[in-house]
């Protein structure tokens, strides 16, 4: 920010009594004086104005983009083959013969920031469908689950980034609880999938 500083044009000349004349006009007159006082009033609301900002703007962190990276730990759903993880954290189809495969986990995400996008970095060697989604649900209403956004993990390795729509992109933990869903549908059999990692990209301070 650059110096911020205010000089006075106004000089005040002193009367004489008994030898100067009260006068709207010249060179001493109330005109010329008030006029002065005016313009150096107007600079100075102009330089409080620049201070106020300046004090906010010193007041307020940067915003940046920040990434919450995750470890693909998924808890098995009732009535769905589970995923596995391999010696090195990534999360595998246990069973190449059944055609699908899910698992859910928690997130906490940080109060109040925009959600900007999320990632899925793996591999699909098959023709099935591979949805992982960001999901959240009332904190008092489990039958009102939303989709936050959804990546779809074409065959052969993934990793591209989806946008998180505007609607939906600022977190509330007061009343949502968010989660991971990793979803497998009609794979064949003999095919394989792997998910190495989950990343939630997000603006913070």
């Amino acid at each position: 920010m650059t110096d911020i500083s205010f000089s006075p044009t106004f000089k005040h000349v002193a009367w004489v009594d008994n030898r100067d004349r009260v006068a709207a006009s010249g060179q001493n007159g109330f005109n010329v004086r008030f006029d002065s006082i005016q313009k150096d009033l107007e600079t100075l609301s102009k330089v409080v104005g620049a201070i106020d900002a300046g004090l906010k703007a010193a007041g307020q962190r940067p915003t940046v983009e920040r990434k919450l990276t995750l470890a693909p730990a998924f808890v098995p759903v009732e009535g769905d083959p589970p995923w596995s993880l391999d010696p090195y954290g990534v999360a595998t189809r246990k069973d190449g013969t059944r055609p699908n495969v899910r698992g859910i986990m928690n997130v906490t995400l940080p109060d109040g920031v925009i959600l900007r996008r999320l990632r899925a970095t793996g591999r699909n060697t098959s023709t099935g469908t591979l949805l992982v989604s960001l999901l959240r649900i009332p904190l008092a209403d489990s039958s009102n689950l939303e989709t936050v956004v959804q990546v779809s993990c074409s065959g052969g390795p993934f990793g591209e980034p989806q946008e998180v729509p505007a609607d939906r992109n600022r977190v509330d933990m007061g009343t949502y609880r968010y989660f991971i869903d990793a979803n497998v549908d009609n794979a064949p059999a003999g095919t394989s999938f792997e998910i190495l990692s989950i990343q939630i990209s997000y603006l913070g301070i």
